[in-house]
Formats: structure tokens, sequence, C-alpha cells
């Protein structure tokens, strides 16, 4: 699992290597299109401190993609929010994503592909239930 993750980030960092968003940026791009957080959620669930995140989030905010607005309910909450520019960077950089796992999935058969996704949800239910 980890040669096949390592191998797929590889070929994702070729891939995306013209995009205007790679690596971590994107990872939180991908979470905030999931709904607005706050800044101390996205570093636990990218499972790294708040100063990195928040690095991530100021140059993300510098390049229009995201954006920071106080909580309606609590003024002290700051959450960060996915713009439009970061929706439609996003979106391409999924279709990318996509159009690369359409040929590495190719090599397998339907039947493959089903049991590989059958699989994938086990362990990250079973993930889920440890860390519940």
């Amino acid at each position: 699992m980890l040669t096949l993750g390592r191998l797929m980030m590889s070929r994702h960092s070729e891939m995306t290597a013209g995009s205007p968003v790679t690596g971590p940026r994107l990872l939180v791009l991908r979470l905030l299109a999931e709904g607005d957080s706050k800044a101390g959620d996205l570093a636990c669930r990218l499972g790294v401190k708040a100063p990195a995140v928040s690095s991530l989030i100021e140059g993300l905010e510098r390049d229009g993609y995201v954006a920071r607005e106080h909580g309606a309910e609590d003024r002290r909450v700051v959450l960060v929010t996915l713009t439009d520019v970061g929706r439609a960077v996003l979106s391409e950089a999924e279709a990318v994503r996509r159009g690369h796992m359409r040929r590495y999935l190719a090599a397998l058969t339907e039947e493959d592909v089903r049991t590989l996704i059958r699989i994938q949800r086990t362990l990250i239910d079973s993930i889920v239930e440890m860390d519940a």
C-alpha cells in the first residue's frame, strides 16, 4: 500500500506540475470543498500543526483561492471558505486526476475495480471506527 501510495503521489506531482495548486495546497482545497472549516480543524484533518496550515491558508488566500470569514454566531471564530476561483482551480485539478486514475484503473477488470473499492471502503470504515 505504501509503494502504491508513493507511486501515485509522485505521478500526481508530475501531472500537476503546471497547475497553480499542487500537493498540500490541493489537499486543503479538497477539504474546504466539503465545507467551511476552522484552520485548527484543517490541521487536525491533515495531521499537521496549526502553523503549517496557517501558512498554506495565507498563500491560498493571497492567490484568491480561499477567504477567511468571521463566524455569524461567534465573531471570534474564523472560518476558511473556498472562493469561486478556488473551486474552479480545484475542479480543473480534479479533472486531471480523474483522467489519470482512469488510465491506471484501465489495467484492472471491472470485477477488480469493484473489489478494490470494497476493500478501500472496509479499510476506511475500520480506521474511522478505531479513531472514534
